[in-house]
Protein backbone atom coordinates (compact mmCIF):
# COMPACT_ATOMS: atom_id res chain seq x y z
CA UNK A 1 0.00 0.00 0.00
CA UNK A 2 1.10 3.60 -0.89
CA UNK A 3 1.46 6.21 2.00
CA UNK A 4 -2.14 7.98 0.71
CA UNK A 5 -4.14 4.54 1.35
CA UNK A 6 -2.28 4.11 4.42
CA UNK A 7 -3.31 7.52 5.85
CA UNK A 8 -6.90 7.40 4.02
CA UNK A 9 -7.68 4.15 5.82
CA UNK A 10 -6.22 5.47 9.65
CA UNK A 11 -8.13 8.54 9.06
CA UNK A 12 -11.26 6.24 7.98
CA UNK A 13 -10.53 3.99 11.49
CA UNK A 14 -10.54 7.22 13.73
CA UNK A 15 -13.59 8.34 12.39
CA UNK A 16 -15.17 4.91 12.75
CA UNK A 17 -13.59 4.45 16.38
CA UNK A 18 -14.70 7.76 17.46
CA UNK A 19 -18.22 7.07 16.27
CA UNK A 20 -17.76 3.84 18.22
CA UNK A 21 -16.16 5.90 21.56
CA UNK A 22 -19.63 7.39 21.60
CA UNK A 23 -21.52 4.51 23.08
CA UNK A 24 -18.95 2.41 24.77
CA UNK A 25 -18.07 3.26 28.00
CA UNK A 26 -14.26 2.62 27.36
CA UNK A 27 -11.58 5.73 27.37
CA UNK A 28 -11.39 6.71 23.66
CA UNK A 29 -7.63 6.30 24.02
CA UNK A 30 -7.64 2.70 24.49
CA UNK A 31 -9.84 2.11 21.57
CA UNK A 32 -7.62 3.95 19.51
CA UNK A 33 -4.88 1.95 21.04
CA UNK A 34 -6.61 -1.33 19.93
CA UNK A 35 -7.78 -0.40 16.57
CA UNK A 36 -4.14 0.55 16.15
CA UNK A 37 -2.87 -3.01 17.55
CA UNK A 38 -5.69 -4.84 15.03
CA UNK A 39 -5.02 -2.94 12.22
CA UNK A 40 -1.41 -3.70 12.56
CA UNK A 41 -2.48 -7.74 11.43
CA UNK A 42 -3.61 -6.17 8.07
CA UNK A 43 -0.83 -6.81 5.08
CA UNK A 44 0.72 -3.22 4.60
CA UNK A 45 -0.10 -1.88 8.21
CA UNK A 46 2.34 -4.47 10.04
CA UNK A 47 5.62 -2.44 8.99
CA UNK A 48 4.73 1.29 9.34
CA UNK A 49 7.37 3.59 10.59
CA UNK A 50 7.08 5.76 13.17
CA UNK A 51 10.10 8.50 12.34
CA UNK A 52 10.31 10.55 15.66
CA UNK A 53 11.64 13.69 14.13
CA UNK A 54 8.12 13.84 11.69
CA UNK A 55 6.15 12.70 14.44
CA UNK A 56 7.34 15.33 16.52
CA UNK A 57 6.47 17.83 14.06
CA UNK A 58 3.22 16.75 12.89
CA UNK A 59 1.34 16.09 15.25
CA UNK A 60 2.97 17.70 18.91
CA UNK A 61 2.74 21.31 17.68
CA UNK A 62 -1.13 21.31 16.61
CA UNK A 63 -2.34 19.27 19.63
CA UNK A 64 -0.22 21.52 22.06
CA UNK A 65 -1.00 24.74 20.94
CA UNK A 66 -4.75 23.74 20.95
CA UNK A 67 -4.36 22.62 25.29
CA UNK A 68 -2.42 25.82 25.62
CA UNK A 69 -4.97 28.04 23.72
CA UNK A 70 -7.79 26.67 25.56
CA UNK A 71 -6.05 26.77 29.11
CA UNK A 72 -7.67 28.94 31.62
CA UNK A 73 -4.62 31.67 31.79
CA UNK A 74 -6.15 33.13 35.06
CA UNK A 75 -5.61 29.62 36.77
CA UNK A 76 -2.80 28.33 35.43
CA UNK A 77 -0.98 31.86 37.20
CA UNK A 78 -3.20 31.01 40.43
CA UNK A 79 -1.71 27.40 40.18
CA UNK A 80 1.44 28.19 39.21
CA UNK A 81 3.52 26.73 41.74
CA UNK A 82 1.57 23.51 41.99
CA UNK A 83 2.05 23.16 38.22
CA UNK A 84 5.81 23.76 38.24
CA UNK A 85 6.42 21.50 40.86
CA UNK A 86 5.00 19.04 38.94
CA UNK A 87 6.16 20.06 35.47
CA UNK A 88 9.59 20.70 36.63
CA UNK A 89 10.09 19.29 40.56
CA UNK A 90 8.51 15.64 39.91
CA UNK A 91 10.11 14.91 36.00
CA UNK A 92 13.23 15.18 37.54
CA UNK A 93 12.20 13.15 40.53
CA UNK A 94 10.85 11.03 38.03
CA UNK A 95 14.28 10.23 35.97
CA UNK A 96 16.15 9.49 38.87
CA UNK A 97 13.71 7.07 41.03
CA UNK A 98 12.95 5.03 38.06
CA UNK A 99 16.64 5.87 36.75
CA UNK A 100 18.13 4.53 40.00
CA UNK A 101 15.40 2.03 40.05
CA UNK A 102 15.35 0.28 36.47
CA UNK A 103 19.82 0.04 37.26
CA UNK A 104 19.62 -2.05 40.20
CA UNK A 105 16.30 -3.91 38.47
CA UNK A 106 18.22 -4.47 35.40
CA UNK A 107 22.06 -4.05 36.57
CA UNK A 108 23.39 -4.97 32.34
CA UNK A 109 21.60 -2.04 31.62
CA UNK A 110 24.26 1.28 31.82
CA UNK A 111 22.82 3.75 34.71
CA UNK A 112 22.66 6.96 32.01
CA UNK A 113 20.32 4.36 29.27
CA UNK A 114 17.81 3.88 32.69
CA UNK A 115 18.18 7.91 33.14
CA UNK A 116 17.13 7.86 29.63
CA UNK A 117 13.89 5.65 30.52
CA UNK A 118 12.99 7.47 33.40
CA UNK A 119 12.75 10.85 31.64
CA UNK A 120 10.84 9.69 28.53
CA UNK A 121 8.71 8.33 30.82
CA UNK A 122 8.50 10.99 33.29
CA UNK A 123 6.11 13.40 31.14
CA UNK A 124 2.08 12.97 31.40
CA UNK A 125 0.89 13.47 28.32
CA UNK A 126 -1.73 16.49 27.35
CA UNK A 127 -3.65 14.59 24.53
CA UNK A 128 -3.57 11.70 26.73
CA UNK A 129 -5.19 13.75 30.05
CA UNK A 130 -7.81 15.49 28.18
CA UNK A 131 -8.71 12.52 26.44
CA UNK A 132 -9.17 10.12 29.46
CA UNK A 133 -11.02 13.35 31.76
CA UNK A 134 -13.29 14.28 28.98
CA UNK A 135 -16.31 12.42 30.07
CA UNK A 136 -15.46 12.59 33.74
CA UNK A 137 -15.80 15.80 35.44
CA UNK A 138 -12.87 16.54 37.75
CA UNK A 139 -12.77 19.89 40.67
CA UNK A 140 -11.62 22.73 38.47
CA UNK A 141 -8.18 23.21 40.59
CA UNK A 142 -6.84 19.30 39.95
CA UNK A 143 -8.37 19.73 36.32
CA UNK A 144 -6.61 23.29 35.57
CA UNK A 145 -3.76 21.55 37.16
CA UNK A 146 -3.33 18.66 35.40
CA UNK A 147 -3.64 20.39 31.92
CA UNK A 148 -0.87 23.49 32.87
CA UNK A 149 1.73 20.29 34.12
CA UNK A 150 1.64 17.92 30.53
CA UNK A 151 1.82 21.04 28.50
CA UNK A 152 5.17 22.10 30.73
CA UNK A 153 6.54 18.88 31.43
CA UNK A 154 6.99 17.89 27.97
CA UNK A 155 9.88 20.08 27.50
CA UNK A 156 11.24 18.80 30.80
CA UNK A 157 11.26 15.63 30.27
CA UNK A 158 12.42 15.77 26.78
CA UNK A 159 15.42 18.19 27.71
CA UNK A 160 16.25 15.84 30.63
CA UNK A 161 16.47 12.94 27.98
CA UNK A 162 18.63 14.63 25.64
CA UNK A 163 21.07 15.13 28.20
CA UNK A 164 21.30 11.73 28.98
CA UNK A 165 21.25 10.47 25.77
CA UNK A 166 24.26 12.58 25.46
CA UNK A 167 25.83 11.40 28.39
CA UNK A 168 25.93 7.96 26.62
CA UNK A 169 26.65 8.95 23.49
CA UNK A 170 30.11 11.27 24.42
CA UNK A 171 30.81 9.67 27.62
CA UNK A 172 30.62 12.42 29.63
CA UNK A 173 28.24 14.74 31.75
CA UNK A 174 28.33 18.22 33.25
CA UNK A 175 25.81 19.12 36.11
CA UNK A 176 26.89 22.95 35.48
CA UNK A 177 26.43 22.82 31.49
CA UNK A 178 23.28 20.83 32.09
CA UNK A 179 22.18 23.32 34.19
CA UNK A 180 23.40 26.19 31.74
CA UNK A 181 21.79 24.45 28.49
CA UNK A 182 18.49 23.62 29.79
CA UNK A 183 17.82 27.29 31.23
CA UNK A 184 18.72 28.29 27.52
CA UNK A 185 16.29 25.57 26.22
CA UNK A 186 13.49 26.64 28.05
CA UNK A 187 13.89 30.53 28.02
CA UNK A 188 14.52 30.62 24.40
CA UNK A 189 11.68 28.04 23.48
CA UNK A 190 9.59 30.86 25.60
CA UNK A 191 10.92 33.93 23.95
CA UNK A 192 10.89 32.28 20.38
CA UNK A 193 7.30 31.09 21.18
CA UNK A 194 5.92 34.79 21.87
CA UNK A 195 7.89 36.47 19.12
CA UNK A 196 6.47 33.52 16.77
CA UNK A 197 2.47 34.22 17.62
CA UNK A 198 2.68 38.18 17.94
CA UNK A 199 4.42 38.64 14.37
CA UNK A 200 1.55 36.51 13.28
CA UNK A 201 -0.73 38.67 14.82
CA UNK A 202 0.43 41.81 13.84
CA UNK A 203 0.63 40.52 9.85
CA UNK A 204 -3.24 39.05 10.72
CA UNK A 205 -3.86 42.18 11.73
CA UNK A 206 -2.06 44.32 8.78
CA UNK A 207 -3.60 42.15 6.47
CA UNK A 208 -7.38 43.69 7.52
CA UNK A 209 -6.03 47.27 8.20
CA UNK A 210 -5.15 46.87 4.69
CA UNK A 211 -8.53 45.83 3.44
CA UNK A 212 -7.51 42.44 2.90
CA UNK A 213 -9.67 40.32 5.53
CA UNK A 214 -10.23 36.94 4.99
CA UNK A 215 -11.34 34.80 7.03
CA UNK A 216 -10.04 31.61 4.96
CA UNK A 217 -6.38 33.66 5.17
CA UNK A 218 -6.63 34.26 9.44
CA UNK A 219 -7.64 30.67 9.90
CA UNK A 220 -4.43 29.42 7.32
CA UNK A 221 -2.00 31.16 9.64
CA UNK A 222 -3.62 30.15 13.14
CA UNK A 223 -3.38 26.62 11.70
CA UNK A 224 0.34 27.74 10.57
CA UNK A 225 1.18 29.19 13.81
CA UNK A 226 2.54 26.23 15.63
CA UNK A 227 4.33 24.40 13.38
CA UNK A 228 5.71 27.96 12.75
CA UNK A 229 6.79 28.43 16.62
CA UNK A 230 8.23 24.39 17.08
CA UNK A 231 10.04 24.48 13.46
CA UNK A 232 11.97 28.32 14.02
CA UNK A 233 12.35 27.20 18.26
CA UNK A 234 13.54 23.80 17.89
CA UNK A 235 15.37 23.14 14.33
CA UNK A 236 16.50 26.80 13.82
CA UNK A 237 17.67 28.24 17.36
CA UNK A 238 17.80 24.78 18.47
CA UNK A 239 15.82 25.78 21.61
CA UNK A 240 12.59 23.86 23.42
CA UNK A 241 10.25 23.54 19.83
CA UNK A 242 7.44 22.28 22.58
CA UNK A 243 7.85 25.29 24.76
CA UNK A 244 7.81 27.90 22.18
CA UNK A 245 4.93 26.27 20.99
CA UNK A 246 3.28 26.60 24.14
CA UNK A 247 3.91 30.05 24.55
CA UNK A 248 2.80 30.78 21.29
CA UNK A 249 -0.50 29.39 22.18
CA UNK A 250 -0.54 31.44 25.27
CA UNK A 251 -0.46 34.44 23.81
CA UNK A 252 -2.66 33.40 20.72
CA UNK A 253 -5.34 32.16 23.30
CA UNK A 254 -4.99 35.76 24.93
CA UNK A 255 -4.95 38.00 21.86
CA UNK A 256 -7.51 36.19 19.42
CA UNK A 257 -10.80 36.65 21.59
CA UNK A 258 -9.78 40.39 21.66
CA UNK A 259 -8.83 40.20 17.89
CA UNK A 260 -10.70 37.88 15.93
CA UNK A 261 -13.76 39.09 14.80
CA UNK A 262 -17.15 36.83 15.09
CA UNK A 263 -17.10 35.05 11.74
CA UNK A 264 -13.26 34.45 11.22
CA UNK A 265 -13.52 33.45 15.21
CA UNK A 266 -16.71 30.50 14.08
CA UNK A 267 -14.70 29.35 11.03
CA UNK A 268 -11.58 28.87 12.99
CA UNK A 269 -13.13 27.22 16.03
CA UNK A 270 -14.99 24.32 13.30
CA UNK A 271 -11.52 23.90 11.66
CA UNK A 272 -9.70 23.05 14.54
CA UNK A 273 -12.31 20.94 16.17
CA UNK A 274 -11.95 18.88 12.74
CA UNK A 275 -8.13 18.98 13.11
CA UNK A 276 -8.17 17.78 16.51
CA UNK A 277 -10.23 15.37 16.04
CA UNK A 278 -8.45 13.78 13.80
CA UNK A 279 -4.87 14.29 15.04
CA UNK A 280 -5.80 13.02 18.89
CA UNK A 281 -6.70 9.84 17.10
CA UNK A 282 -4.10 9.59 14.82
CA UNK A 283 -1.49 9.67 17.89
CA UNK A 284 -3.44 7.13 19.79
CA UNK A 285 -3.82 4.84 16.48
CA UNK A 286 0.15 4.96 15.45
CA UNK A 287 1.10 4.08 19.10
CA UNK A 288 -1.05 0.57 18.71
CA UNK A 289 0.25 0.32 15.49
CA UNK A 290 4.27 0.49 16.40
CA UNK A 291 3.66 -2.42 19.41
CA UNK A 292 3.86 -5.34 17.24
CA UNK A 293 7.41 -4.12 15.88
CA UNK A 294 8.00 -3.22 19.56
CA UNK A 295 7.14 -6.66 20.94
CA UNK A 296 9.39 -7.85 17.77
CA UNK A 297 12.39 -5.94 18.94
CA UNK A 298 12.90 -7.88 22.71
CA UNK A 299 11.73 -11.60 21.12
CA UNK A 300 14.81 -12.74 22.91
CA UNK A 301 13.39 -12.02 26.54
CA UNK A 302 11.11 -14.08 28.04
CA UNK A 303 7.30 -13.28 28.51
CA UNK A 304 7.47 -13.73 32.45
CA UNK A 305 10.50 -11.46 32.82
CA UNK A 306 9.44 -8.98 30.29
CA UNK A 307 5.90 -8.62 32.25
CA UNK A 308 7.82 -8.52 35.88
CA UNK A 309 10.27 -5.38 34.35
CA UNK A 310 7.17 -3.83 32.95
CA UNK A 311 4.97 -3.99 36.11
CA UNK A 312 7.95 -3.11 38.39
CA UNK A 313 8.62 0.38 36.14
CA UNK A 314 5.01 1.17 36.01
CA UNK A 315 4.66 0.62 39.26
CA UNK A 316 7.58 2.92 39.68
CA UNK A 317 6.34 5.71 37.79
CA UNK A 318 2.73 5.54 39.37
CA UNK A 319 4.36 5.36 42.96
CA UNK A 320 6.38 8.08 42.30
CA UNK A 321 4.53 10.05 41.62
CA UNK A 322 2.02 9.76 44.28
CA UNK A 323 4.76 9.67 47.33
CA UNK A 324 5.28 13.61 45.47
CA UNK A 325 2.00 14.93 45.42
CA UNK A 326 0.70 14.50 48.77
CA UNK A 327 3.64 16.91 50.22
CA UNK A 328 4.35 19.32 47.47
CA UNK A 329 0.54 19.74 47.13
CA UNK A 330 1.07 21.40 50.98
CA UNK A 331 3.98 23.35 49.95
CA UNK A 332 2.65 24.79 46.93
CA UNK A 333 -0.76 25.70 49.31
CA UNK A 334 1.79 27.74 51.43
CA UNK A 335 3.52 29.41 48.52
CA UNK A 336 -0.03 30.32 47.07
CA UNK A 337 -1.02 31.51 50.74
CA UNK A 338 1.92 33.96 50.75
CA UNK A 339 0.00 35.98 48.44
CA UNK A 340 -3.52 35.04 49.23
CA UNK A 341 -3.61 33.94 52.67
CA UNK A 342 -7.57 32.69 51.95
CA UNK A 343 -6.58 29.62 49.62
CA UNK A 344 -8.08 26.55 50.56
CA UNK A 345 -6.13 23.60 51.18
CA UNK A 346 -7.48 20.89 48.52
CA UNK A 347 -8.90 17.62 50.06
CA UNK A 348 -6.88 14.91 50.25
CA UNK A 349 -8.96 13.17 47.94
CA UNK A 350 -8.91 15.57 45.05
CA UNK A 351 -5.03 15.47 45.79
CA UNK A 352 -5.07 11.79 45.16
CA UNK A 353 -7.29 11.85 42.30
CA UNK A 354 -4.58 14.19 40.21
CA UNK A 355 -1.89 12.06 41.65
CA UNK A 356 -3.95 9.08 39.70
CA UNK A 357 -4.51 10.86 36.81
CA UNK A 358 -0.92 11.16 35.51
CA UNK A 359 -1.08 9.12 32.27
CA UNK A 360 1.38 9.04 29.66
CA UNK A 361 1.14 8.74 25.92
CA UNK A 362 2.29 10.10 22.74
CA UNK A 363 5.50 12.44 23.75
CA UNK A 364 6.88 9.24 25.79
CA UNK A 365 6.53 6.68 22.70
CA UNK A 366 8.05 9.50 20.30
CA UNK A 367 10.87 10.04 22.28
CA UNK A 368 11.38 6.29 23.14
CA UNK A 369 11.99 5.48 19.59
CA UNK A 370 13.72 8.52 18.77
CA UNK A 371 16.64 6.76 21.08
CA UNK A 372 19.85 6.35 18.87
CA UNK A 373 20.29 2.99 17.08
CA UNK A 374 24.40 3.12 18.05
CA UNK A 375 26.03 4.96 20.13
CA UNK A 376 29.34 5.41 18.58
CA UNK A 377 30.77 2.30 16.92
CA UNK A 378 28.60 0.17 19.10
CA UNK A 379 24.48 -0.60 18.89
CA UNK A 380 22.72 1.39 21.88
CA UNK A 381 22.79 0.05 24.90
CA UNK A 382 19.47 -2.05 25.26
CA UNK A 383 17.46 0.22 23.19
CA UNK A 384 14.78 -2.17 22.18
CA UNK A 385 13.84 -3.10 25.83
CA UNK A 386 14.11 1.06 26.67
CA UNK A 387 11.55 0.94 24.11
CA UNK A 388 9.47 -2.17 25.68
CA UNK A 389 9.20 -0.33 28.79
CA UNK A 390 8.40 3.02 27.79
CA UNK A 391 5.35 1.47 25.90
CA UNK A 392 4.57 -0.28 29.27
CA UNK A 393 4.32 2.54 31.37
CA UNK A 394 1.87 4.04 28.46
CA UNK A 395 -0.29 0.63 28.18
CA UNK A 396 -0.25 0.20 32.15
CA UNK A 397 -1.06 3.78 32.57
CA UNK A 398 -3.81 3.67 29.73
CA UNK A 399 -5.30 0.80 31.25
CA UNK A 400 -4.95 0.55 35.40
CA UNK A 401 -5.29 4.63 35.64
CA UNK A 402 -7.41 5.66 32.82
CA UNK A 403 -9.64 2.38 33.51
CA UNK A 404 -10.32 3.43 37.66
CA UNK A 405 -10.17 7.21 37.45
CA UNK A 406 -14.15 7.14 37.45
CA UNK A 407 -14.04 4.84 39.53
CA UNK A 408 -11.86 6.04 42.14
CA UNK A 409 -13.96 9.53 41.42
CA UNK A 410 -17.02 8.06 42.62
CA UNK A 411 -15.87 6.19 45.35
CA UNK A 412 -14.15 8.83 47.21
CA UNK A 413 -17.04 10.99 46.00
CA UNK A 414 -14.82 13.70 44.18
CA UNK A 415 -17.36 15.80 42.91
CA UNK A 416 -16.89 18.95 40.41
CA UNK A 417 -17.06 22.23 41.70
CA UNK A 418 -19.64 24.79 40.17
CA UNK A 419 -16.72 27.61 39.28
CA UNK A 420 -17.30 27.90 35.76
CA UNK A 421 -21.23 27.70 36.52
CA UNK A 422 -20.81 29.99 38.49
CA UNK A 423 -19.01 32.98 36.87
CA UNK A 424 -20.83 31.83 33.26
CA UNK A 425 -23.95 32.71 35.48
CA UNK A 426 -22.62 35.84 36.79
CA UNK A 427 -20.98 36.60 33.42
CA UNK A 428 -24.47 36.62 31.57
CA UNK A 429 -25.95 38.81 34.26
CA UNK A 430 -23.79 41.65 33.28
CA UNK A 431 -23.74 41.22 30.09
CA UNK A 432 -27.64 41.10 30.00
CA UNK A 433 -27.38 44.60 32.49
CA UNK A 434 -25.22 45.94 30.01
CA UNK A 435 -27.34 45.11 27.07
CA UNK A 436 -30.51 46.52 28.83
CA UNK A 437 -28.84 49.78 29.83
CA UNK A 438 -27.74 50.45 26.01
CA UNK A 439 -31.57 50.26 25.16
CA UNK A 440 -32.77 52.24 27.95
CA UNK A 441 -30.49 54.80 26.72
CA UNK A 442 -31.65 54.94 22.92
CA UNK A 443 -34.83 57.90 22.96
CA UNK A 444 -37.83 56.92 21.76
CA UNK A 445 -38.91 60.31 21.03
CA UNK A 446 -37.86 60.53 17.44
CA UNK A 447 -38.48 56.45 16.61
CA UNK A 448 -41.06 55.82 14.40
CA UNK A 449 -43.96 53.82 16.25
CA UNK A 450 -42.83 50.31 14.40
CA UNK A 451 -39.21 50.86 15.50
CA UNK A 452 -40.72 51.82 18.92
CA UNK A 453 -42.72 48.99 19.95
CA UNK A 454 -39.83 46.92 18.55
CA UNK A 455 -37.24 48.44 21.12
CA UNK A 456 -39.77 47.41 23.72
CA UNK A 457 -40.33 44.27 23.03
CA UNK A 458 -36.73 43.90 22.66
CA UNK A 459 -36.35 45.32 26.49
CA UNK A 460 -38.53 42.78 27.53
CA UNK A 461 -36.70 39.95 26.05
CA UNK A 462 -33.48 41.43 27.72
CA UNK A 463 -35.51 41.24 31.10
CA UNK A 464 -36.60 38.01 30.83
CA UNK A 465 -33.26 37.02 30.13
CA UNK A 466 -31.94 38.59 33.42
CA UNK A 467 -34.53 37.31 35.43
CA UNK A 468 -33.91 34.15 34.34
CA UNK A 469 -29.91 34.17 34.72
CA UNK A 470 -30.05 36.24 37.96
CA UNK A 471 -32.80 34.06 39.81
CA UNK A 472 -32.87 30.62 38.42
CA UNK A 473 -34.38 29.04 41.39
CA UNK A 474 -36.68 31.51 42.10
CA UNK A 475 -41.08 30.76 40.35
CA UNK A 476 -40.26 33.87 38.85
CA UNK A 477 -36.91 33.13 37.26
CA UNK A 478 -37.94 29.34 36.12
CA UNK A 479 -41.12 31.15 34.40
CA UNK A 480 -38.94 33.43 32.60
CA UNK A 481 -36.54 30.36 31.89
CA UNK A 482 -39.71 28.21 30.71
CA UNK A 483 -40.63 31.18 28.01
CA UNK A 484 -37.45 31.58 26.66
CA UNK A 485 -37.20 28.03 25.48
CA UNK A 486 -40.55 28.48 24.69
CA UNK A 487 -39.94 30.97 21.96
CA UNK A 488 -36.33 29.55 21.06
CA UNK A 489 -38.32 25.89 20.29
CA UNK A 490 -41.07 28.53 18.73
CA UNK A 491 -38.15 29.99 16.31
CA UNK A 492 -36.23 26.72 15.56
CA UNK A 493 -39.03 25.60 14.25
CA UNK A 494 -39.84 28.44 11.95
CA UNK A 495 -36.36 28.44 11.04
CA UNK A 496 -36.69 24.37 9.60
CA UNK A 497 -39.30 25.53 7.91
CA UNK A 498 -37.46 28.04 6.21
CA UNK A 499 -34.73 25.50 5.65
CA UNK A 500 -37.13 23.12 4.20
CA UNK A 501 -38.83 25.64 1.60
CA UNK A 502 -35.07 26.57 0.38
CA UNK A 503 -34.30 23.44 0.15
CA UNK A 504 -37.76 22.74 -2.07
CA UNK A 505 -37.36 25.88 -3.71
CA UNK A 506 -33.93 24.36 -5.01
CA UNK A 507 -35.28 21.31 -6.30
CA UNK A 508 -37.80 22.86 -8.53
CA UNK A 509 -34.47 24.78 -10.55
CA UNK A 510 -36.10 28.23 -8.52
CA UNK A 511 -33.09 29.24 -7.18
CA UNK A 512 -29.47 27.50 -8.05
CA UNK A 513 -26.63 26.02 -5.59
CA UNK A 514 -25.00 29.48 -4.63
CA UNK A 515 -28.29 31.28 -3.90
CA UNK A 516 -29.31 28.39 -1.45
CA UNK A 517 -25.91 28.55 0.09
CA UNK A 518 -26.33 32.07 1.08
CA UNK A 519 -29.46 31.97 2.38
CA UNK A 520 -28.39 28.91 4.22
CA UNK A 521 -25.76 29.89 6.09
CA UNK A 522 -28.24 32.71 7.40
CA UNK A 523 -30.29 30.24 8.58
CA UNK A 524 -27.23 28.22 10.24
CA UNK A 525 -25.90 31.19 12.34
CA UNK A 526 -29.28 31.90 13.47
CA UNK A 527 -29.69 28.09 14.56
CA UNK A 528 -26.71 28.23 15.77
CA UNK A 529 -27.37 31.26 18.00
CA UNK A 530 -30.62 29.51 19.46
CA UNK A 531 -29.74 25.99 20.24
CA UNK A 532 -25.83 27.36 21.68
CA UNK A 533 -27.64 29.91 23.65
CA UNK A 534 -29.96 27.23 25.04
Amino acid sequence: MHILEHVLAMILAVTLIGALGKRVPIPLPLLLVGGGVAMSAIPGFDDIGLEPEIFFALFIPPLLFADSWLLPKREFYQLRYSIMLLAFGLVFATVFAVGYGVHLLIPSLPLAACFALGAVVSPTDAVAVSAITEKVRLPSRSANVLAGESLINDASGLVAFKFAVAAILTGSFSLEQAAVSFFALVVGGLLTGVAIAGFIQWLRLSLVRRGLRDPSVSVALSVLTPFAAYLVGERLFHFSGILAVVAAGFYAGIHDTKHMETDIRLHASNVWTMLLFVFNGLVFLLLGLQLRSVFAGISGYHWQELLYYALAVSGMVIAVRLLWIFPFSRVSTWLMRLHDPHVPTSPWRNVFITGWAGIRGAVTLAGALSIPLMAGDAPFPGRHLLIFLATSVIIATLLINGLTLPLFIRWFRVQADDIVERETRAARVATTEAAIKSLMDISTADLPEEQRHFLLRLREEYERRLLHYAHPDTSQGQKAGTRLECESSIRLQALAAERKELHRLRQDGIINDETLRTIQIDIDYAESSLTGRK
